[in-house]
């Protein structure tokens, strides 16, 4: 196929009450040219069985797959955390452009599709996210996302879960040198924050405006781990400014514990 590959990376640990349903809004993707990659981080309940199922439904040995879909499924032997499970899906990644996901979310059927499509049609976007639904652990809906459609604005705080949800983000690897996309657990609980910077000097950031992906978390919770983690959000801002030259304003760095404190 002259399609690109898009590579969607599933971190999985104890989380089988949703993983089906993860994987069923996966495979049902509407962008057929893709390939899941889950690694199991030692779980002790039936995620790894689930996820040994799908691999059967879906291989592209099985008469029952369909092409173009491939589900590839590790398993860490012992707990290694997200940030070395992430950097070992990174590694296993053979598309050119890669989609986070969350174990416990869904994503809509044509979120890979509509994601594709517009860094394709913008090739100075290195990263793209979509608007979000949050749900509680029934689906009930609880809140909605307002994520910056522009690159200006997600420039002035480009963190996780206030100015994009990192479990809608695909990025266009074309853009970005080879051994760029790495996490590191020395500024949590802000890993993906940190990797949004690390993307900032290789082009612009954008969200779609189409709610894409309903994630299992209420958003309230971003603004709290910020009050409560002071210390580890400075030393972010401080390593960001020497290492990528970021240059964020000072309203902007205040910005998020002012949405905290209001909340």
């Amino acid at each position: 196929s002259t399609k690109p590959l898009v590579s969607i990376l599933l971190p999985v640990h104890n989380c089988d009450h949703y993983l089906a349903d993860c994987l069923k809004s996966l495979v049902s993707q509407s962008y057929r040219q893709i390939e899941i990659i889950a690694i199991d981080d030692f779980s002790t309940d039936n995620s790894l069985k689930i996820l040994k199922t799908f691999v059967k439904r879906y291989s592209p040995r099985s008469r029952s797959g369909e092409a173009g879909k491939k589900v590839r499924v590790y398993k860490n032997i012992k707990r290694y955390g997200v940030v070395m499970t992430l950097n070992r899906l990174l590694k296993r990644a053979k598309g050119d452009y890669i989609a986070f996901m969350d174990a416990n979310d869904i994503s809509a059927k044509t979120r890979i599709k509509k994601q594709l499509e517009f860094l394709m049609d913008n090739q100075g976007v290195v990263a793209v996210g979509s608007q979000v639904r949050f749900i509680n652990e029934k689906g009930r809906l609880i809140g909605k996302s307002s994520f910056p459609r522009e690159n200006q604005f997600v420039y002035k705080s480009p963190l996780h879960g206030i100015s994009m949800q990192f479990e809608t983000l695909m990025v266009n690897k074309n853009l970005i040198p080879k051994d760029l996309l790495r996490f590191t657990d020395s500024i949590e609980p802000f890993i993906y924050s940190d990797l949004f910077i690390k993307l900032l000097p290789y082009g612009k950031f954008a969200n779609l405006p189409q709610y894409l992906h309903y994630h299992r978390k209420n958003p309230v919770k971003y603004f709290l781990d910020m009050r409560r983690n002071i210390f580890s959000f400075v030393k972010l801002w401080l390593f960001s400014k020497s290492n990528y030259n970021y240059k964020p304003s000072l309203s902007s760095l205040l910005l998020p514990f002012t949405k905290a404190t209001a909340r």
